[in-house]
């Protein structure tokens, strides 16, 4: 990303996007999507593909913490108790059979939130990585350019 010579506002888009896509409930299809509007946005398609990798495998139980709640405020819905579901039954149908409400309860939840979230590690990934950017070229521009002063006098 730092060493790309694309304006710092379509490197920071491009992350950004990508980082956006990840924070999306449609897992598996994230690259795809992915790919799909770097090329209608002729945007960066490594930097919109490694934006995706933010959340992954690893950090996926912890954004889904954190999107559970953020969708039950949005859809202003209760919390769903987890916890009463017949764990003991979980490998027979009739487990699904009363946990199926449950689950959906959730699942929607989770979805909104995570919509929520997108948008927001989006934005805030576009607007700190363009200052970083921009940051970093503008001191490798002062560290490359010849000292003005120096040049031109020479030592009597």
């Amino acid at each position: 990303m730092l060493g790309s010579d694309s304006p710092p506002e379509v490197v920071a888009a491009s992350f950004a996007l990508g980082v956006a896509i990840s924070f999306t409930p449609l897992l598996g299809l994230h690259w795809a999507i992915a790919l799909l509007i770097a090329f209608a946005l002729r945007l960066n398609k490594v930097d919109v593909l490694l934006g995706t990798l933010a959340v992954n495998p690893l950090t996926l139980p912890a954004v889904g913490a954190v999107a559970i709640p953020i969708g039950r405020f949005f859809l202003r819905a209760r919390r769903e108790a987890v916890a009463h579901l017949p764990w003991h039954d979980m490998f027979r149908r009739s487990f699904w059979t009363a946990a199926g409400p449950t689950m959906k309860a959730i699942g929607v939840q989770m979805a909104v939130g995570m919509f929520a979230l997108s948008l927001l590690a989006g934005a805030l990934t576009y607007v700190v990585l363009l200052r970083l950017i921009r940051h970093h070229r503008a001191k490798t521009a002062a560290r490359a350019a010849p000292d003005v002063a120096g040049e031109g006098t020479e030592p009597d």
